[in-house]
């Protein structure tokens, strides 16, 4: 498998929204860290609309996002448990 342009791209739109969404609520919006999963998802319909709907192309996608939101998911539980701890 080769490494084009476009999959570099792709594999970037996936990790970048969510790591900036997870530190900006980490760092200044604590409490409602939870909502990072619901934007996250929102940032995946928004940059791969024409990808999602692409009948060729919906099964990874749809791989690839639920791997990416759980893992959101993970990092906002475990900064939401540690918070109310605190």
């Amino acid at each position: 498998m080769e490494l084009t342009p476009t999959l570099i791209l792709n594999l970037a739109l996936l990790i970048v929204p969510p790591v900036v969404l997870v530190l900006v609520f980490r760092q200044w919006l604590a409490r409602h860290i939870r909502w990072t999963v619901a934007l996250t998802a929102l940032c995946d319909v928004l940059l791969f609309w024409d990808e999602l709907f692409y009948y060729e192309s919906f099964g990874l996608f749809a791989v690839l996002i639920l791997v990416q939101l759980a893992a959101t998911g993970a990092a906002a539980f475990h900064i939401y448990n540690k918070q109310r701890k605190d």
